[in-house]
C-alpha cells in the first residue's frame, strides 16, 4: 500500500520558512487501523500527525483523527489549521467547477469531524482560523509551592490563584506566570509534573503564559509522553484553552498576539480572539513546504 502525505508548517512567522510547528497529514487514510495511524505517527515522529478518514466535498466537511508519537488526541489546534488547509484542497478537486492548478473552487471554510467534536475553520486572508468548543474548568489540587517546585521556579514566579484546568477539546493546566523572564526560565520535572498534574488529559500537559504587552503574550507548553518530556514549538489548543482561561477572567472582545517555540528553535506566532459573545477563535499561517509517499510494507 502507498501512502502520499503532506508536511506543513503551522502558525509560522513570515518570512521564515522553517518556524511555526511541523504537522504531517495523510489525507486518504480511510483503510488505516487506529494501531496503524499510531504506527506512522511513531514513524513520523512530529509532535502531531493527522489522517483524514473520510471526506464529503457536498458538506464541505471530513472526519480526522490526530495522533502524537505516543497517543491519540482528542483534538489539537495546528493538526486542525493544517488539515483545514489540506481538506480544502481536496474539496476543491473534487468540485465540479475546479480546474488543475486554480484556487477558484477552494472553500473558504470547512469543518472536521474529530473525537473532540465538530470544529469549524474558515480561511482568513493569508491564515486558517479555527473556533473552539465551549470551555469547560477544573480547579487543580496542586499548591502554588508545589507548581512552582514543580515547573522548577521561585515561588514568586507563579501568579497566585492563576492556575486552571482547561478544556475546549483537551484538557490543560493553564498557568499565568509574572513575567515573560519567568516563562523563558521555566524548566519542568517530569517526575514532579506526573505527580502533580497526573490526572490532566490524555497525559499531563502544562501550558504556561505570561503578558509583554497590553495585546501580547510570550508562552510555552511542556507535554509529558512516556518517559520523556517535550516541548511544543505552537499549541492551538492550549492557546484555545488560555482564552478559556481569559473568559472566566471576565474578557471579552479581544485580540491577542501569542509568541511561542523560540526556545526549541522553531519561532511561532498566534492569534487568539475572543468575540463580544465569548467565542474563541485561534489562527495563524499554514504553508505546505512538502509532499510525499510513505510505502507500507
Amino acid at each position: 500500500m502507498d501512502l502520499p502525505f503532506r508536511l506543513l508548517n503551522v502558525f509560522g512567522v513570515e518570512g521564515d520558512p522553517f518556524s511555526g510547528n511541523p504537522l504531517a497529514v495523510f489525507p486518504d487514510a480511510a483503510e488505516l487501523s487506529g494501531a496503524q495511524m499510531q504506527s506512522w505517527a511513531r514513524q513520523l515522529n512530529l509532535s502531531e500527525t493527522t489522517f483524514v478518514t473520510a471526506v464529503d466535498a457536498q458538506n464541505r466537511s471530513a472526519d480526522v483523527r490526530i495522533f502524537t508519537p505516543s497517543y491519540e488526541m482528542p483534538f489539537a489546534g495546528h493538526p486542525t489549521l493544517g488539515t483545514a488547509h489540506v481538506v480544502a484542497g481536496l474539496i476543491g478537486k473534487l468540485g465540479d467547477s475546479a480546474e488543475p492548478g486554480s484556487n477558484a473552487a477552494l472553500p473558504d471554510a470547512v469543518s472536521l469531524s474529530m473525537p473532540a467534536g465538530r470544529i469549524p475553520v474558515c480561511r482568513v486572508g493569508q491564515t486558517w482560523r479555527l473556533s473552539a468548543g465551549t470551555p469547560s474548568f477544573r480547579t487543580p489540587a496542586v499548591t502554588r509551592d508545589d507548581l512552582a517546585h514543580t515547573l522548577g521556579l521561585p515561588v514568586e514566579a507563579v501568579a497566585a490563584g492563576g492556575t486552571r484546568l482547561v478544556n475546549v477539546g483537551i484538557e490543560q493546566a493553564i498557568v499565568r506566570l509574572e513575567s515573560a523572564d519567568a516563562v523563558r526560565a521555566c524548566s519542568p520535572d517530569i517526575a514532579l509534573l506526573y505527580q502533580h498534574l497526573g490526572d490532566v488529559g490524555p497525559a499531563p500537559h502544562v501550558y504556561v503564559w505570561a503578558y509583554t504587552g497590553e495585546a501580547s503574550i510570550e508562552a510555552r507548553l511542556f507535554a509529558a509522553g512516556g518517559g520523556s518530556l517535550d516541548e511544543d514549538p505552537a499549541t492551538g489548543s492550549a492557546c484555545s484553552n488560555l482564552g478559556g482561561w481569559l473568559i472566566a477572567e471576565g474578557a471579552r472582545g479581544i485580540r491577542l498576539e501569542v509568541s511561542q517555540g523560540a526556545a526549541v528553535g522553531r519561532p511561532s506566532r498566534l492569534v487568539l480572539t475572543i468575540d463580544d459573545d465569548g467565542g474563541i477563535h485561534v489562527s495563524g499561517r499554514v504553508v505546505e513546504v512538502g509532499a510525499g509517499t510513505m510505502h507500507v510494507p
